[in-house]
């Protein structure tokens, strides 16, 4: 029959041409599930991993002895509000340095400490300070740490003003960076005027982004190669099975890894979580709601491995296994739990 390729009867020869081809539809899917994540996990590594300095008012000599008398007096502090979040903070110690006094404060529930230094003289309160501060606002600077489960802790360096009326320090992230240093010698630290870098999260961090890169580049491969030979057989993908292919095409580790591995694996996606959590707390604006895409696909990532390794040990009946991964592990799931994350944060 004219205008229809023989032995072929239900596509016609001439067919014009869909926008949406298949390969069309991988490769979109696979750009917003694993390069946009990916994207924003490389910016949240790239600012922890340089270089930072803490500021020479909040360092004092490690020979200088711990004092308490009149601690809630000379350290007053007894929270701050950051990038809209109210912490809790606890003096438990101060030092007489050269430059005034300088409290050691903490955040009990976290493996979180640091230095800060209040000014004597009235300022210009910080924009996110109460209206009812405007007259009572002192110059306030700190530095924190906070523990990671790696031997490294990440640092935050802020500047802004302190409320005398609600003992309230209103604050903003100025520097932010990484250092090797946790548990006893973290407690102890008095700061440094040195350079300070952490070279294990440069190390674990390049791994886990090299090895996101080589998933990531795999998957495109996949994608390309699958989408184009749908196109060359005039076939179409919907949606669930474009996104059950990417999801796939996407995975960390094979069906048949080991729990080793996946143990490794799920260090390194730890890591990535904490980054991502970290610079979403210390910042504020449109680019850190962003950064909830890559902490939604890394926490989605992290309770799927942790299901992987508990079904390979076996412990759990057929019956229920099946039903814990259609309920919370299907791709479907996975997408929404990701977009909640984004929306409730």
């Amino acid at each position: 029959m004219k205008g229809w390729t023989s032995g072929v009867r239900d596509r016609p020869a001439a067919a014009r041409p869909r926008f949406l081809t298949a390969e069309r539809k991988l490769l979109a899917a696979w750009f917003v599930f694993g390069m946009l994540p990916f994207a924003l996990q490389t910016r949240s590594y790239v600012r922890f991993v340089k270089p930072h300095e803490v500021s020479p008012s909040l360092v004092v000599p490690s020979e200088l002895p711990k004092q308490t008398a009149n601690l809630t007096t000379l350290c007053p502090v007894t929270a701050f509000v950051l990038a809209g979040i109210w912490c809790n903070f606890e003096a438990t110690h101060y030092y007489r340095a050269d430059q005034g006094i300088v409290c050691h404060a903490v955040m009990p529930q976290f493996n979180l400490h640091g230095n800060y230094f209040m000014g004597s003289s009235k300022v210009t309160p910080y924009p996110t300070t109460p209206s009812s501060c405007a007259d009572d606002s002192l110059a306030f600077e700190q530095y924190l740490y906070h523990g990671s489960i790696g031997y490294y802790s990440y640092y935050e360096g802020e500047v802004g003003t302190y409320c005398t009326k609600d003992n309230t320090a209103y604050i903003t992230v100025e520097v932010m960076g990484t250092y090797d240093i946790n548990g006893a010698h973290l407690a102890a630290d008095t700061g440094s005027t040195n350079t300070r870098i952490s070279y294990w999260y440069i190390i674990v961090g390049v791994v886990w982004l090299v090895y996101r890169a080589l998933t990531i580049r795999r998957s495109c491969v996949l994608c390309r190669r699958y989408g184009q030979r749908c196109d060359e057989l005039g076939e179409t993908l919907d949606h669930h099975q474009t996104m059950l292919f990417v999801q796939e095409s996407l995975r960390l580790t094979a069906h048949g890894a080991t729990n080793y591995k996946r143990a490794a694996v799920l260090y390194l996606m730890v890591e990535g979580v904490m980054s991502d959590l970290f610079l979403i707390i210390a910042s504020d604006g449109w680019a850190t709601r962003i950064q909830y895409a890559s902490l939604g696909y890394n926490l989605s990532g992290f309770m799927l491995l942790v299901f992987e390794i508990l079904e390979n040990t076996k412990l759990l009946k057929e019956k229920w296994r099946l039903r814990i991964k259609r309920t919370f592990f299907s791709y479907e799931t996975a997408l929404v739990g990701e977009l909640a994350i984004a929306l409730v944060f």
